[in-house]
């Protein structure tokens, strides 16, 4: 496949969700392989630079669009319908090009001044330890689900800083080059998004590398005022990092009431067509309002939290849990849309060869994420409304 880009950055970052719908027919073809290598091929890294599909997050004095999550959300939606993996992958890398956005200019200028199209992957569990040194803070540690590794330039890790008797959660900026990637990715669903470990033995980070956790959960980091004219960098990012991975998920769900319809309609049966049954006519009606209510909803929640950024409203604990809350109950819908179908569409759909066991296991990888769990994402929201205090942990 070979799209010719020429259009330039100036251009609406609208052209981004048809530039991922036109490589649906390539990813399908490599799912297969993307699924045996634990990683995504080296075709798909390269149509994803050579159509920027990455750069939709990114500063615009780096070449990038900085857009907004209206348009990255439903890139990733179109990528789904052709790889669950890549579109975890095009998440990852996309979103962190934001997050970077939110470093000093510095940091921003390290990672992009000799590479435009450079990328980073993350871990932000704050499985790491610094402590200050000469040059900044001294880091170490081992991260595990660090997506895209194999592709990225940087890596963004969380840690804690202990200093002066206090500690600090704080998210840090590294080279690739300064872990060590561990081949550990043997999973059952997303296999080829390669979310291996990664471990830094002992590493100065310069203190422009870093953001306080606070700072970017509030959109408060040095990023702010350095595109001060951009909404995007002064947005609290628990108010859109959820929506990364749950609009991955209702492109599967999306993909997988198509791929049923589809599969109905030429299925040879004994007895009554499959199409003529009941059961199969209600199904289908029933997942397609589920995944379109999916979609609806994390369309309307980052409309409404794009204008409230825009607008300088003040960010409540409403609107917090309601963030949370929505975008996992996109991401549960999207799983129930595969269950039912997968419980509905006989014994064929177990081959490897049915591309609905293949959404089967990356909707169920996807939807077992920190960010996305329902126990942990509704919770805040069902405190809030019975007056109990609310406290968020990390997205």
């Amino acid at each position: 496949m070979n799209v010719a880009v020429t259009d330039t950055q100036a251009d609406s970052a609208e052209i981004l969700i048809e530039r991922a719908r036109s490589l649906v027919p390539a990813l399908r073809q490599r799912a297969a392989l993307a699924t045996a290598d634990r990683k995504l091929p080296q075709e798909t890294i390269d149509d994803f630079r050579r159509l920027e599909l990455t750069r939709c997050l990114q500063p615009a004095p780096f070449g990038g669009y900085a857009s907004n999550y209206r348009v990255f959300s439903k890139m990733l939606r179109a990528l789904a319908q052709g790889c669950g993996s890549s579109a975890w992958v095009a998440a990852v890398h996309g979103e962190h090009s934001w997050v970077i956005g939110q470093y000093s200019g510095e940091a921003q200028r390290d990672v992009w001044g000799g590479n435009p199209l450079a990328v980073a992957s993350a871990s932000i569990a704050p499985n790491g330890e610094a402590e200050p040194a000469a040059g900044g803070h001294r880091l170490r540690g081992r991260w595990g689900f660090a997506s895209g590794c194999d592709y990225a330039q940087w890596l963004l890790l969380g840690g804690v800083l202990k200093q002066d008797g206090k500690a600090e959660e704080r998210m840090f900026l590294v080279p690739i080059g300064a872990a060590e990637i561990v081949d550990d990715w043997r999973v059952m669903g997303l296999c080829g998004t390669g979310s291996k470990s990664v471990v830094i033995r002992d590493l100065i980070v310069p203190p422009t590398h870093s953001v306080s956790m606070h700072d970017l959960k509030n959109g408060t980091g040095p990023g702010a005022a350095v595109h001060s004219d951009n909404a995007l960098y002064r947005s609290a990012r628990t108010l859109f990092a959820s929506f990364s991975l749950s609009s991955v998920l209702v492109g599967l769900a999306e993909r997988a009431v198509d791929t049923f319809a589809e599969y109905t309609q030429a299925r040879a049966m004994r007895g009554p067509r499959a199409t003529d049954l009941e059961t199969i006519q209600l199904v289908i009606a029933e997942t397609a309002a589920q995944a379109e209510t999916a979609a609806m909803l994390i369309e309307s929640t980052i409309e409404r939290n794009i204008a409230l950024v825009e607008s300088r409203q003040p960010v409540t604990v409403e609107h917090l849990a309601q963030t949370r809350r929505n975008s996992s109950y996109a991401g549960r819908l999207a799983q129930q849309v595969v269950t039912s179908i997968v419980h509905v569409a006989g014994g064929s759909a177990l081959y490897d060869s049915n591309p609905l066991q293949e959404i089967f296991r990356d909707v169920t990888a996807g939807a077992s994420h920190l960010s996305l769990t329902w126990h942990r994402a509704g919770q805040p929201y069902g405190r809030m409304r019975l007056g109990l205090p609310v406290e968020f942990d990390r997205v």
